[in-house]
């Protein structure tokens, strides 16, 4: 998935738990629920900067999901904010919405990393490192996934257009 559905995703679970708990989320908590639901593709930028082949590893894995919510924890501890808890939990609620949508939406994530195994909600399978990410992919491979960014991209239009709709952002 791309980033756009990524958010929207995070932004309908955040909305659902206000309706349903009748509690508004921070706007400090917002920006990690919404920055945990990008997070884990912040690898691919390593991988498209340097050339590496690393994007769905570490990032795409429960000891992700568990390390990155302690590392704020503990970082918002030492500098004293009174939102540390609420901050950490959107965060990892950011991050599990992430890979929930790449498992259902994908081949799949190394769940159990640095296992090779590949967990999606259709099949268990191994990932062979080896094998090129969608940047060496043939011309109908990039076209396909064109397709879906374009998808995404409407998706975010929209989005941005109710918020100018409802009038909660101008330009």
């Amino acid at each position: 998935m791309f980033a756009f559905t990524h958010l929207i995703s995070a932004w309908l679970l955040g909305k659902g738990y206000e309706f349903i708990w009748k509690k508004k989320i921070s706007h400090l908590a917002w920006f990690f629920l919404l920055f945990g639901s990008l997070f884990s593709d912040a690898d691919f930028l390593i991988d498209w900067t340097f050339g590496t082949e690393i994007h769905r590893t570490f990032t795409h894995s429960l000891l992700f999901l568990a390390v990155a919510p302690l590392l704020l924890y503990f970082t918002l501890t030492l500098l004293k904010w009174e939102q540390k808890k609420s901050c950490s939990y959107a965060l990892a609620v950011g991050i599990a919405s992430h890979l929930l949508l790449d498992m259902i939406m994908s081949r799949g994530v190394p769940l159990f990393w640095p296992s090779l195994i590949n967990i999606s909600f259709t099949q268990i399978g191994y990932f062979d490192p080896q094998t090129p990410s969608f940047l060496h992919a043939s011309a109908n491979a990039l076209q396909k996934v064109l397709k879906v960014a374009i998808f995404d991209m409407a998706l975010g239009t929209t989005w941005i257009f109710y918020f100018w709709y409802k009038k909660r952002i101008q330009f």
